[in-house]
């Protein structure tokens, strides 16, 4: 899929947990952790796009290629957008420098619906809730589906909500977003052109200003073992999930 880059923006600041794109966990900077899947992915050239020299010479020490982007490029969109606007590649793959459990298929996965749904403007991925504490954290963001695959929402807050619970046996199960985005080239140029929308601002979700202006974003479904990390607490969250993984 060479015409395909993926885009890793990792912001140093972060109000909730200040520089954990270089948490190193086992030894290995978050970030890090984020290209290697991407490089095994082989779904096209993986930069990451960074707003600090310490986190371009981390990436650059293990071998990889980053770019500083302006301070000015406050979202991750934005710093995404600066990369692929000089490359302008057919589809651009925008994975968070801060999934560091994110699985290589994961990422392949979602190059695939871009390809296979033309529908789609953009690409996501999703995973059923394996703990149900999770469900009520608004650090975790939620998706809602249609049958289609269409992503009909995201929030901070538990969606769907049960409101007759025992009405709600059977039902769908939670799903959690994972935070990778796959663009056409011309969705993202226009994505990047749209204000913050509303709700985006109130939930704190750039993909929500995407859904207000009609874009559509498509989902696969998937079986990681995400762990997001937003706080300190994820870190050791993630360690839990590797031992159970090496199990």
């Amino acid at each position: 899929m060479t015409d395909c880059l993926v885009v890793i923006p990792a912001r140093l600041g972060s109000t909730r947990f200040p520089a954990k794109v270089l948490a190193t966990l086992r030894g290995v900077p978050v970030v890090e952790w984020c290209r290697r899947a991407a490089v095994a992915a082989k779904v096209g050239p993986v930069v990451v796009a960074t707003d600090h020299p310490k986190v371009l010479h981390a990436v650059e020490y293990y071998g990889g290629e980053a770019v500083l982007t302006p301070p000015s490029r406050a979202s991750r969109t934005a710093r995404v957008w600066t990369v692929a606007k000089a490359r302008k590649p057919r589809f651009v793959i925008n994975l968070q420098g801060d999934e560091p459990l994110i699985q290589a298929a994961t990422i392949r996965k979602v190059a695939e619906l871009l390809r296979s749904r033309p529908e789609a403007n953009i690409a996501t991925a999703v995973v059923p809730f394996s703990d149900k504490k999770r469900f009520s954290d608004p650090n975790v963001v939620k998706a809602a589906m249609g049958d289609n695959g269409r992503c009909l929402y995201f929030s901070r807050a538990p969606i769907p909500f049960p409101r007759d619970p025992a009405a709600a046996n059977g039902a769908r199960t939670p799903l959690q977003h994972i935070g990778i985005y796959g663009f056409r080239y011309k969705a993202l140029q226009r994505f990047i052109t749209l204000k913050p929308s509303g709700l985006e601002r109130l939930e704190c979700l750039e993909q929500l200003r995407a859904l207000e202006a009609g874009m559509t974003i498509y989902a696969v479904r998937v079986g990681d073992r995400t762990v997001a990390i937003d706080t300190p607490g994820d870190m050791a969250r993630a360690e839990r999930t590797l031992r159970k993984s090496d199990a």
